[in-house]
């Protein structure tokens, strides 16, 4: 009789929770457990702000699945407030304790995924344990948050970080009618997405919406009062009175545990995983916010915290851990924002990046209505595209705008994975009536104007 193969899962949320259903669909007699040191399993960590912010009214409606299935109709086993402590890639185990007792025991397994996630990174500021502060990375923090914002207490907030979850924090504590000022060191919001133009326009709408933004500044001290709670915050020398603090300062890949197990660690500090996301040590697999993968466009190790790219990731891990022979090919870094009611978009490259990569960009911009002028309803449109000039090649697209980012995004991103020249894009047959495009749309158009910019290097 065929032994059953034992799969440990470190990690309960996007990239551990897929796998381990993908490996069960895959083997339906591998025994399969998962350990996680929160009291939380498979829920949607995109969706907290929103949560926060009374957009998603149901707390249990942010949890894909329930313990309950994954136990009793998948048979993959949960061990809740466990942490993973080491691995002994020799013996083939993991130390588990028990963060309540400190018990703890050896786990055999015969495949191993690491599906760690990330870390938020929380700034070495004085006064940054006082009451009132807090990161957005877990159902834990959301509650934190969402009580005192429920409380009525909280009339000004402070965001110390301008990326997805300082702007998404942005919007949804000004939908509960709290003054936001938002506090970004770097000179623009999220400049590793955006280009500086770009940034721009996202700029200039939050701060249409009543939020006030300071770049180029840092946080230096937090302020408390009394009752150990925070006061203020001091940045550029400046002091902002708040009585709630977002620390949204980005994220880390977790990668402890592979570090000391001598699992290897990629360029991007995370951990280096082929195409199959296996790593450095035969059978062990790594997938999500704590694994490298591959930027499409420039064919460089690339790492960036995103949902859909764990959830990819974890898909390939599971079918492989469970004897596949799946492959993930990498990503673009696409990505959408929700700018209160605009929506900013990208995918591969920006014209830092390229230039980062050796590359000569070349960019055209245009903005454009969605819909014919003479159609209601039509609404203004941002796009962006960047070129290679030495390759001749589409690299990336930035877009803002009041409707169709995402389809714009996604048009691009499909032609970057399918590698089509600025020739073909520009006569791509996409789908035309009035209620819905332009006779020849956004991308398009972009399109034309990039070649002839092309043409001037020729």
């Amino acid at each position: 009789m065929k032994k059953s193969l034992k799969l440990l899962v470190i990690g309960g949320v996007a990239a551990g929770t897929k796998a381990a259903s993908k490996a069960r669909r895959d083997d339906p007699d591998m025994e399969i457990t998962i350990i996680t040191e929160e009291e939380y399993i498979s829920y949607a960590g995109c969706g907290l702000a929103y949560y926060i912010g009374g957009v998603v009214e149901k707390r249990e409606s942010l949890f894909a699945r329930s313990p309950e299935v994954f136990r009793e109709k998948q048979q993959i086993s949960i061990l809740f407030r466990k942490r993973a402590e080491w691995i002994n890639t020799f013996d083939q185990t993991v130390k588990v304790a028990d963060i309540t007792t400190g018990e703890a025991v050896f786990m055999p397994y015969d495949r191993l995924l690491i599906a760690t996630g990330a870390y938020p990174v929380i700034p070495k500021i004085d006064g940054i344990d006082l009451k009132g502060i807090s990161p957005l990375h877990s159902i834990t923090d959301a509650d934190v948050i969402r009580t005192l914002v429920d409380s009525g207490r909280v009339k000004r907030a402070s965001i110390i970080g301008g990326g997805f979850i300082g702007i998404e924090m942005a919007e949804n504590l000004v939908r509960r009618g709290i003054d936001v000022t938002l506090i970004e060191a770097a000179d623009s919001l999220m400049n590793r997405q955006y280009d500086t133009d770009i940034s721009a326009l996202i700029r200039e709408h939050i701060e249409s919406k009543g939020v006030h933004i300071q770049t180029g500044a840092v946080v230096e001290k937090c302020i408390g009062d009394e009752r150990g709670s925070v006061r203020a915050v001091i940045a550029g020398g400046k002091e902002y009175p708040c009585e709630l603090v977002i620390v949204a300062a980005g994220v880390k890949p977790n990668v402890r545990l592979a570090r000391e197990a001598r699992i290897a660690i990629g360029s991007t500090g995370a951990i280096k995983v082929d195409s199959r996301m296996e790593t450095s040590v035969r059978g062990i697999f790594a997938a999500g916010d704590c694994a490298e993968t591959i930027n499409i466009v420039n064919k460089k190790p690339f790492w960036m915290s995103l949902g859909s790219t764990a959830n990819k990731q974890g898909r390939v891990a599971g079918a492989n851990a469970a004897g596949g022979k799946k492959e993930f090919s990498g990503v673009l870094g696409s990505s959408i924002l929700k700018v209160f009611d605009k929506t900013a978009g990208c995918t591969g490259l920006t014209e830092r990046a390229a230039i980062e990569s050796g590359l000569y960009p070349v960019s055209a911009t245009v903005t454009a209505h969605t819909l014919p002028s003479y159609y209601p309803g039509s609404k203004n449109i941002t796009l962006k595209l960047v070129a290679d000039r030495g390759s001749g090649k589409l690299i990336g697209a930035q877009s803002f705008g009041d409707d169709k980012v995402d389809k714009l995004i996604d048009i691009v991103a499909t032609s970057l994975t399918g590698k089509i020249p600025i020739s073909e894009l520009i006569n791509l047959d996409l789908s035309y009536s009035p209620p819905y495009a332009q006779a020849i749309g956004t991308v398009l158009v972009a399109a034309e104007l990039l070649e002839k910019k092309m043409e001037t290097y020729r």
